[in-house]
């Protein structure tokens, strides 16, 4: 069974997470990403991650969950041999996405003018931080960054703390989806009119998309936004409340005055149901505190999957707090098999995370893992390419390209 880009070649020139991220959509829906490295190095992502021998090898774990299902060539594009390739690669290809600083694909000679006379109907995306044009434009800026560049972080805190960055990196897995988006509307555009498109992101600009509520307020309202903990200023009871055993939470959100009768059904507090100041939403918001005191007296005695369980049933909307392992092991991910385990070349099995997605008559599968550093060298380069093995062996003797090894050089 074929993905619903089955057939449909991208050139992947990009490092660490937004771009790999963007390129990984596409490779789950069954396009051909072809990951074009250093020789020698490789993506900066195969040295990031918390098992110092994984990153020893150039397989970190950051490298490996945004890069499974691609195919790793590396090739010198400062070399005069090694832009041959990439354009005679070009040529065959349907996109082209980059995160380089901008004008380094053109001073390579690979800018999208350079590459559309070996492909007219060429798709390249060029994601750098901040966008091709303005006055922060060459400015270098990694995902941390991004979140308080846009505007999330102004809004992550409590109230009198300072601004709080999110536990994970937001921003990389947003501007990858983002990106990923862009593409597949430029190749559908290329199906319907077959012109290429060359697409200038800001991985900025799609963060900024995350604060959408908060600017709209601030401009009709004048309100800047606050911050305010795990509560919402316009909602109670919301917060995270703690439940049995060390370090363990269970969120409550509640709407609606149907959800705080429910939620009053489940507590069986007398106190909270006879109390007039909890009567409406507006007096709730005014009493949050009384009440976050009984919803804790609640649920510190109690599992937090039970209390989550009790209060769902009851109408409530509710969720326990999941570290990593948890989220990625329960029972609602195990039952979608979001979770695939596939050996490596080197002998260890490492998990995927699959599509969220599920097609009803095309896969969104991660059919190989991620790829040791020039692991397709071989078959890229000579049955795709159809260079010569004597020529492929000169480019590796000047260094052009490299074998693929466990070890980095």
């Amino acid at each position: 069974m074929t993905g619903l880009f089955d057939g449909v070649r991208v050139v992947d020139l990009t490092n660490v997470l937004a771009g790999p991220i963007a390129t990984y959509q596409l490779a789950l829906l069954g396009a051909e990403v072809i990951k074009i490295e250093k020789p020698g190095s490789g993506d900066l992502a195969r040295r990031l991650g918390a098992d110092a021998a994984l990153n020893e090898i150039g397989m970190g774990a950051s490298f490996l969950a945004q890069n499974a299902a691609k195919r790793s060539l590396t090739l010198d594009l400062k070399a005069k041999e090694g832009r041959a390739a990439m354009l005679r690669l070009i040529a065959s290809s349907d996109a082209v996405v980059e995160n380089f600083r901008p004008g380094v694909m053109d001073r390579l000679g690979l800018g999208y003018d350079d590459l559309r006379k070996y492909r007219p109907d060429l798709v390249m995306m060029s994601m750098p931080a901040y966008g091709s044009s303005g006055p922060y434009r060459d400015y270098v800026s990694f995902g941390w960054a991004q979140e308080h560049m846009g505007g999330i972080t102004s809004r992550t805190g409590y109230q009198g703390g300072p601004p709080q960055k999110t536990g994970s990196i937001v921003a990389d897995p947003v501007n990858g989806v983002h990106g990923a988006i862009a593409v597949m509307m430029a190749l559908v555009s290329r199906a319907k009119t077959g012109q290429g498109r060359f697409i200038d992101f800001s991985q900025l600009e799609s963060m900024i998309l995350l604060s959408g509520e908060a600017i709209l307020d601030y401009s009709v309202n004048g309100r800047p936004p606050q911050r305010n903990g795990n509560r919402n200023h316009i909602l109670a009871p919301q917060g995270v409340y703690q439940c049995a055993g060390k370090d363990n939470w269970v969120c409550i959100s509640v709407t609606n005055d149907a959800e705080w009768a429910a939620l009053l059904g489940v507590l069986r507090s007398p106190e909270l149901a006879d109390v007039s100041r909890f009567a409406s939403l507006e007096l709730r918001l005014e009493n949050h505190a009384a009440i976050d005191d009984f919803i804790n007296e609640w649920t510190r005695h109690r599992d937090k999957t039970q209390v989550m369980n009790e209060l769902q049933n009851a109408g409530v909307p509710a969720a326990a707090v999941l570290d990593q392992a948890e989220a990625y092991r329960n029972p609602q991910a195990e039952s979608r098999n979001f979770l695939v385990e596939l050996p490596h070349p080197d002998g260890i099995t490492f998990p995927y995370s699959r599509s969220p997605s599920r097609f009803s008559k095309t896969p969104a599968e991660v059919r190989t893992p991620g790829p040791l550093l020039g692991e397709h060298n071989e078959y890229l380069l000579g049955t795709l390419l159809g260079i010569p093995n004597s020529k492929r062996q000169r480019l590796e003797s000047i260094g052009v390209t490299a074998t693929f090894s466990t070890k980095l050089n």
